[in-house]
């Protein structure tokens, strides 16, 4: 899959950023991806997006209303939250395009579990409706909202008397905790296979203090805005788990030494991204006798920089070569980084995208 000049910019490496993690470092940052936890098979580029949440008999969105305290319109608002927050996620990734199916299928059921497949006769017409490789289907829906509420002693901070001492007083709350059940199904029909299937339950914890009861519920966010909240949070989840992503990588590297003037050289030529030119500077240095601590500082700069240039090998010997040889101990953190950054790439070329 070729990539668009916009996610190689966004994948460039950003020049450093003056950030020192002391007086002697300073760090670079590497923009790069992060592997999917599901590896696709190549034909898989185009995905469409297909809501199966209306339920199998008519009229049972409305008992569940009734039994659950909750309207139809507030679960189907987190629905489309949902279906929203993992197009916009999926949109960061070079992997996949994705569409939306305009139709509503039959699925959802009261009972929380995933019903039947979808007929693969249903999947590859819908594929070759909307051109699309493979259908991730909504199959679950569920959201509710329990509120609790009252009043409690607790020590608060005030002043008596010019002093500021600890007091028990009479607090008001409201407490809500939201949660949602999304269940997401991903048909391959070349395969005829469900290469995925994943159930989802976010939850998540709100409150509010008042002068009363009444006055600390109405600060307590709404069950509809809960909702949107918690179901945003399973749509981007799920978007995470397909898709390689966008992740930023932070390297320090040494920037001064007072024995040799060649570690800031070679910074300054970092700072202003002419790494292979630092890479000259500070191996040329270590072409000359140098003591051991100062020759670590410089193998582990050379391997930042090759890593920087995306020589992901060259950065793993020097790696090795600042710890073995010159016993820096970082070195050998760094070394272990760059292995699980070598396993990294391998991963992404296998799933269709490059570093």
């Amino acid at each position: 899959m070729k990539l668009t000049n916009h996610t190689l910019r966004l994948l460039a490496v950003l020049l450093p950023i003056g950030l020192a993690a002391s007086s002697c470092t300073k760090s670079v940052y590497i923009n790069t991806l992060r592997p999917a936890e599901i590896t696709f098979p190549s034909h898989v580029n185009t995905i469409l997006l297909v809501d199966r949440t209306e339920f199998e008999k008519k009229g049972l969105g409305i008992v569940e209303g009734i039994l659950t305290g909750e309207m139809p319109g507030e679960d189907r608002a987190g629905l489309q939250e949902a279906m929203n927050a993992f197009q916009q996620q999926l949109m960061a990734s070079p992997r996949f395009q994705l569409k939306r199916a305009s139709e509503t299928l039959k699925g959802n059921s009261m009972t929380g579990a995933f019903p039947d497949p979808i007929s693969w006769g249903v999947i590859e017409r819908l594929c070759r409706s909307y051109g699309a490789d493979a259908v991730i289907a909504v199959e679950i829906f569920d959201t509710d909202f329990i509120v609790t509420n009252g009043k409690r002693d607790v020590e608060r901070e005030v002043e008596k008397d010019g002093k500021k001492v600890m007091e028990k007083v009479v607090e008001y709350y409201a407490e809500g905790v939201g949660n949602a059940k999304i269940g997401f199904r991903l048909y391959d029909p070349l395969e005829k296979s469900i290469a995925d299937q994943q159930l989802f339950n976010p939850s998540n914890n709100w409150s509010a203090t008042g002068a009363n009861v009444k006055d600390a519920m109405s600060q307590l966010i709404q069950k509809t805005e809960a909702t949107r909240q918690v179901s945003r949070t399973a749509g981007s989840t799920y978007a995470y788990k397909i898709a390689p992503m966008p992740v930023q990588l932070s390297r320090f590297y040494y920037a001064k030494s007072k024995k040799t003037p060649e570690v800031r050289q070679g910074a300054r030529e970092a700072q202003v991204g002419q790494w292979q030119n630092a890479i000259d500077t500070w191996r040329g240095r270590l072409s000359q006798s140098i003591k051991r601590k100062e020759g670590g500082k410089l193998a582990y700069n050379i391997a930042v920089a090759y890593e920087v240039l995306g020589d992901f090998d060259s950065a793993k010997e020097w790696a090795s070569r600042s710890y073995t040889k010159y016993e820096n101990k970082k070195g050998r953190g760094y070394n272990s980084t760059l292995n699980q950054r070598i396993y990294n790439d391998q991963l992404l070329q296998q799933q269709g995208v490059r570093d």
